[in-house]
């Protein structure tokens, strides 16, 4: 039998986000080469990322006839000013906060929809009935999402709901602090990157039967032999050759408390670059790329051109040529440390940030990197040889992942819930 007559109703894909995307798209564009159709609601800055990566996605804008849309769009409005970004669509942006927003209210009434949002903003968004309506109204013979909270897990508990299968593609680990841990309801098959992924969901208490170890479909590019000559052209168009190359991906800290006032925010990685310019202003042998998280780069002051130092924006700029073209790569949580890791590249990874420390995602104990201790430690570790780390069980098997997780949805299609072998070959 072949695939689209396997799930002749099709596929929901519910994902958001630049990394997210990535994740989604080589198994979307798999199923769609096999006559699987396939809808991809992209969230945020995921939309723009979708059409980039040539996909064709919606967005909560194209099913406000689900919902009271007048209303919606009141709340959405309200709350916008608040929660704008220069890449995503100010009317999807409004359809999104609204749609999420009215569901509260619909749930719990306006003043305790007031108070959920007071207390944790968007970020506390679950929206279970307006998935449901949405499951309901296409009614997909699979639903997938990617393992964040909000409207992916909204669409899992869902589909469950209705007895949809269902899929959930993991991030990369699944540290004890990950809300992923927390949820009382999962997919009926959970892929995992890695053998030590799936043992941290595992030691959770999550059914060792929903869990499949396949790799992760956004680093299958990373095995593309052009990605060296990509690389190389950075380096050339730049007129870096023979540079030794940092790769820098930041991102926002957590708030203070728990973070102190100084690193709070912005502050941390602030200071580090300031800390990488000097470093590279005193080497004429090096050079940096500055790269901060896509939906936080436009927060993070202008600190001034300089001779090799590239500042990349990073809603625009592909990561691969970059990633191939340096050296080392400094990271607190990004998953940009994993894809370094996975290309040879010496990953050093800032242990005293307190986003590492409080939520225990450090990628020197996950078997992946070098440690930074301090602030005041990062230039000698940058003038120090490369470390070997021990392999914990971090990387993926080997082989392109997307094959595997496209085959685990057309096995859930057809009701096989029994099919995993647990692992591939390492």
């Amino acid at each position: 039998m072949d695939a689209a007559t396997l799930v002749p109703d099709g596929v929901l894909f519910v994902t958001y986000g630049n990394g997210h995307i990535a994740k989604v798209a080589p198994v979307v564009k798999a199923l769609e080469a096999r006559g699987v159709r396939c809808w991809v609601l992209a969230l945020t800055l995921g939309f723009t990322q979708a059409r980039r990566m040539g996909l064709n996605p919606l967005g909560y804008k194209d099913f406000m006839h689900l919902v009271d849309a007048e209303k919606a769009l009141a709340y959405g409005r309200k709350l916008w000013p608040e929660n704008q970004h220069p890449d995503v669509d100010e009317f999807e942006s409004c359809c999104y906060l609204g749609v999420n927003y009215l569901d509260w209210v619909e749930a719990y009434g306006e003043e305790n929809a007031a108070q959920l949002y007071a207390k944790g903003g968007r970020r506390s968004f679950l929206p279970l009935r307006f998935m449901g309506r949405l499951i309901e109204s296409l009614s997909p013979a699979v639903v997938v999402s990617t393992s964040s909270p909000r409207s992916e897990q909204a669409a899992i508990e869902a589909a469950v709901a209705r007895q949809v299968p269902c899929l959930t593609m993991l991030d990369v680990f699944a540290n004890p602090h990950d809300t992923y841990l927390h949820h009382k309801v999962y997919a009926d098959r959970i892929t995992a990157p890695s053998r030590l992924a799936a043992r941290q969901l595992r030691d959770a208490g999550i059914d060792d039967g929903r869990v499949l170890v396949t790799g992760c479909p956004a680093y299958d590019y990373l095995q593309d032999p052009s990605g060296p000559a990509q690389g190389l052209a950075f380096r050339q168009m730049h007129g870096w050759e023979g540079k030794r190359i940092v790769l820098w991906c930041g991102s926002l800290e957590l708030p203070s408390p728990p973070s102190p006032p100084d690193l709070a925010g912005t502050g941390l990685c602030v200071q580090v670059e300031r800390q990488l310019r000097e470093w590279v202003r005193l080497r004429p042998n090096v050079a940096l790329i500055v790269r901060y998280h896509p939906t936080q780069y436009h927060l993070f002051p202008d600190q001034g051109s300089q001779e090799r130092v590239y500042v990349s924006n990073s809603t625009k700029d592909g990561l691969g040529p970059q990633l191939h073209a340096a050296d080392t790569v400094l990271v607190q949580t990004s998953t940009v440390g994993f894809e370094a890791a996975l290309l040879g590249k010496r990953v050093l990874n800032l242990a005293f940030s307190p986003t590492v420390i409080h939520t225990e995602y450090d990628f020197t104990k996950l078997g992946l990197a070098q440690s930074v201790s301090t602030l005041e430690a990062l230039e000698a570790v940058l003038d120090q040889p490369n470390q070997l780390v021990e392999d914990i069980g971090s990387r993926p098997p080997v082989g392109a992942a997307t094959p595997r997780v496209v085959d685990e949805i057309l096995n859930i299609a057809r009701g096989d819930f029994c099919a995993a072998s647990g692992h591939y070959a390492p």
